[in-house]
C-alpha cells in the first residue's frame, strides 16, 4: 500500500475490499538472486510482487519493464496492461567506464556502468 503515492489513488482503494499479503523468504530470495545475478533494477516492492505472484501461482500484470524482464528470468506469467511483454530476456554486467574491467568496483577508480550483457528469447 505504500506504492500509493496520490491521495486519489489512497481514496479509490479504500473503496475496495484488500488483503495485505506478503510472499514466502523462500521466494524472495530466490527473486532476488536472480535480481543480482542479471543485475536488475527492479526495486525491492518489484522484487516482493514476483516473489508473491510466484507464490500464489497467478498472472503478474505491469508494464514495468524492469519487472517483466525479472519476471520472464524467473518463468513467471506476465502480461502487460497497456503495452506488450518483451519476447526476449535481457541480462547486463557491470563494466568499468574506464578500463573495461568487468566488477562492480574497480582498482582504477572509475564507476562502473550496467551494461547489456546478453539477450535470448523466450
Amino acid at each position: 500500500l505504500d506504492e500509493l503515492k496520490s491521495t486519489r489513488a489512497q481514496q479509490g482503494l479504500s473503496s475496495h475490499k484488500v488483503e495485505q499479503r506478503t510472499p514466502s523468504e523462500e521466494s524472495l530470495e530466490k527473486v532476488r538472486e536472480k535480481s543480482d545475478e542479471i543485475n536488475s533494477l527492479a526495486s525491492e516492492v518489484d522484487q516482493k510482487l514476483l516473489a508473491l505472484a510466484l507464490d500464489l501461482d497467478c498472472v503478474l500484470l505491469t508494464d514495468d519493464k524492469e519487472l517483466q524482464n525479472l519476471g520472464l528470468h524467473m518463468e513467471a506469467e506476465i502480461e502487460g496492461f497497456m503495452d506488450e511483454v518483451p519476447d526476449e530476456k535481457l541480462s547486463w554486467e557491470m563494466r568499468c567506464t574506464r578500463c573495461g574491467k568487468k566488477a562492480s568496483k574497480c582498482g582504477c577508480g572509475a564507476t562502473p556502468e550496467r551494461k547489456l550483457s546478453q539477450r535470448s528469447s523466450v
